[in-house]
């Protein structure tokens, strides 16, 4: 006898379903962890290949849509030529087929105030450009629109005080008309509702030319009270540097001449001016309260330095 099994003593042969119960949990976990993508993925492939048979078929459809479109023509208005009116001698009931001509009213034209401008921001948020319309003083402007500006870090002379006139002209001078630019540092008004800003002109600093010229002082800064500003170390050194313009009061006019004392012309030597006694008696200076002009002969011997000017002490 052959010692090989026999058919019926062979294991029966187990199905894909058996097969996957028999698995351990976490096997049917992970096969079904895979199976989860694996299927979206093909999903997404049949989906686009959907998408791509159907879109030419699409792409036809529009086109041929777009074909059977039919552009309307716009007509074009006929201007008719205006008919001439004839008066009619007899009123009639029928009314007439002449159009009536329609007036153009012209529309008047109304001046809209222009509103007031405001400084122009440029580059730099801290900057704008505007024109100075007006000088109030020498360290305060008038922009366009009405708004003043007042220096920082400066303070020239108060109407009345001596140089008011002086440093009010010559910031006219520097800014009166120009566009300038103004540069904030720290406060943006005062407590007089003054934009606070560094005024250049240009290359030219307007605030330290005063202090530069005599004009104005450094204040308003770290020293009495107030905000540290950027230019203030110019500031100080510009002004520790230049002595303010001197104010001298004007020269005292000369005092006017005694009048000499009233006498008749009888009673005046013909020889000084003004009236002096008729020699003799002789006189002398210590006679008089006043210098004469010797006209004549001195017979009074008052021009003791023969300079035609006698008792000049007097």
């Amino acid at each position: 006898m052959s010692s090989h099994p026999t058919h019926a003593h062979l294991p029966a042969r187990r199905t894909l379903r058996q097969r996957v119960k028999a698995w351990p949990l976490a096997g049917k976990i992970a096969a079904i962890g895979c199976a989860i993508p694996v299927g979206f993925f093909t999903l997404l492939v049949v989906l686009g290949i959907i998408i791509a048979i159907a879109a030419p078929e699409l792409a036809e459809s529009d086109e041929a849509a777009a074909e059977t479109v039919t552009e309307t023509p716009i007509p074009t208005p006929v201007s008719a030529a205006p008919e001439s009116v004839t008066p009619s001698a007899e009123p009639t009931d029928t009314a007439s087929a002449t159009p009536t001509p329609r007036s153009s009213a012209t529309a008047s034209e109304t001046p809209t105030p222009s509103p007031a401008r405001s400084p122009s921001p440029t580059e730099n948020p801290r900057e704008a450009s505007a024109v100075v319309t007006r000088v109030v003083d020498g360290d305060t402007v008038e922009i366009e629109g009405g708004q003043r500006v007042r220096l920082l870090g400066i303070d020239t002379p108060e109407q009345g005080e001596c140089h008011f006139e002086t440093a009010s002209a010559r910031m006219a001078e520097l800014v009166q008309g120009q566009t300038v630019t103004l540069t904030r540092d720290g406060e943006d008004t005062d407590r007089y509702d003054r934009l606070l800003r560094y005024l250049d002109v240009g290359n030219t600093d307007a605030g330290l030319t005063l202090i530069q010229e005599g004009l104005a002082i450094s204040r308003y800064d770290s020293r009495d009270g107030y905000g540290f500003h950027t230019r203030e170390p110019q500031y100080v050194a510009a002004d520790s540097a230049t002595a303010m313009q001197s104010c001298a009061p004007p020269p005292a006019p000369a005092p006017a001449p005694a009048p000499a004392p009233e006498q008749n012309a009888s009673d005046c030597d013909p020889n000084y001016t003004p009236c002096v006694p008729v020699y003799p008696p002789d006189i002398n200076c210590s006679d008089i309260s006043f210098p004469v002009r010797v006209i004549g002969s001195d017979v009074h011997g008052l021009d003791a330095d023969n300079d035609g000017v006698g008792c000049e002490s007097n």
